[in-house]
């Protein structure tokens, strides 16, 4: 994509009109990319306006810094949230996270973001009340910038490339603080080796969030439970990886009960569990040339067949404890917490973690 310099600036609603015309938008109304407004977005980064941030090289197409600058005008960024952006795009670009899969899939995932360390406050991502939903500029926009990087540089577009057989709201934007001062533990990215003064995005291809309700349990095994139900349901059974997101309400009985990250960890794996039998007659396995017995990394057998003993084999979400990512957010009031699955019905991609860099 290119800058139209025949925006017609006088008259806004035409030049919003244009940008719907070009095919540049989401659905909703975009800010027309004028120069000014794209230098100055890049101005606030640490890149070379052709330094490639972003490769697909299953079709050989490249994002640069001012192709990312043009869509994060275009989605309402503030240019001091730009190296969040390019930070992003660059996690995105590690070969692990597999974006030209997660992309197209059928599955409907998006870029999850998560945002820890002192940029949060420095340029208002939120972390409390309505986490996840409207009213956030920064978590916002550079939600809505990846998900316009995609359709407008790499033709993520619904019917084109993007093969999402329902898609859900999240791919319009999905980007939030973590409420590290709600935490029982260290903040997520300290758990991953980075200091508490870095700034951090943590990415996942996620699937829909699923709402875990618990007003009644006191204790962590008590709540604990609930969530590791809604990991083993079958509708999002797999061996992905897991982000839960405790309320802190949650947080807080769990951290009255002195529960460690890693006791947590080990818990939920222990408990979101199923039996072989119950995998084999839910339809959660698929035929396989691989032999018989389970296979927990593809959930492929090459017979479905229900025999004795299968009903004594668990089947875990995930494949370990590290599989399942803790992080803490949303409004002090409330039992509502979070359960996020990475997308594909089969092992998927990790969480990958980035240092922001800022000039």
């Amino acid at each position: 994509m290119v800058v139209r310099n025949d925006l017609q600036l006088d008259d806004p609603w035409a030049a919003i009109e244009a940008c719907y015309e070009a095919g540049w938008s989401d659905g909703l109304p975009v800010v027309p990319p004028t120069e000014p407004l794209v230098e100055a977005m890049l101005a606030n980064g640490v890149w070379p306006r052709d330094e490639v941030l972003l490769n697909e090289p299953s079709r050989d197409l490249a994002v640069s810094a001012y192709k990312a600058a043009v869509n994060a005008v275009m989605a309402g960024c503030r240019p001091e949230y730009f190296p969040v952006v390019g930070t992003v795009l660059q996690a995105m670009n590690d070969p692990r996270f597999e974006l030209h899969g997660n992309a197209t899939s059928t599955g409907g995932s998006t870029v999850l973001i998560a945002i820890n360390g002192p940029v949060r406050d420095e340029i208002g991502v939120h972390y409390k009340e309505n986490l996840f939903g409207p009213g956030f500029r920064a978590n916002a926009t550079i939600g809505r910038t990846v998900r316009l990087v995609l359709r407008n540089c790499l033709s993520v577009i619904p019917g084109v490339m993007d093969k999402s057989t329902q898609g859900w709201a999240g791919k319009y934007a999905m980007c939030f603080g973590e409420d590290e001062a709600s935490s029982p533990w260290e903040p997520f990215h300290v758990s991953r080796g980075y200091e508490r003064s870095q700034s951090t995005v943590t990415i996942m291809a996620a699937e829909s969030g699923h709402n875990v309700v618990n007003h009644g349990s006191a204790t962590a095994d008590g709540l604990l439970i609930t969530f590791a139900d809604s990991m083993a349901a079958f509708g999002s059974l797999s061996s992905g990886r897991s982000l839960i997101v405790f309320a802190p309400e949650h947080a807080r009985k769990i951290a009255a009960s002195g529960w460690s990250r890693a006791e947590v960890q080990e818990f939920l794996f222990e408990h979101s569990a199923r039996s072989f039998a119950e995998v084999k007659r839910g339809g959660k396995v698929e035929a396989s040339a691989k032999g018989e017995g389970f296979h927990p990394e593809t959930w492929m057998l090459s017979d479905p067949t229900v025999y004795p003993g299968d009903d004594q084999i668990m089947v875990r979400r995930g494949t370990s404890p590290a599989d399942i990512a803790l992080m803490v957010g949303g409004g002090d009031a409330g039992g509502h917490s979070s359960f996020f699955p990475t997308w594909s019905r089969q092992r998927s991609v990790p969480l990958i973690t980035k240092e922001i860099i800022t000039p």
